[in-house]
């Protein structure tokens, strides 16, 4: 019998210039995503989340290295 990992499974999926509604499984009324939709199923996902810098290059380097944007 394989031990279980006690670590998470974590897919971080980073998308630049995406509304809330984006995939079919967001509610896009005509967008099929089926793909994207099974990952949906089975995840967490932020309906609420802020960003501090709405550039995209500074926010995916703080998300890369850990620091807030005024620090690099």
């Amino acid at each position: 019998m394989e031990e279980e990992s006690s670590r998470p499974n974590i897919i971080f999926l980073l998308a630049d210039d995406q509304r809330d509604n984006s995939f079919s499984g967001m509610g896009h009324p005509f967008v099929k995503t089926p793909n994207v939709d099974r990952l949906l199923q089975g995840a967490v996902r932020f309906k609420n989340a802020y960003i501090a810098e709405p550039v995209c290059s500074p926010s995916r380097v703080s998300f890369l290295t850990g620091m807030h944007e005024r620090v690099h």
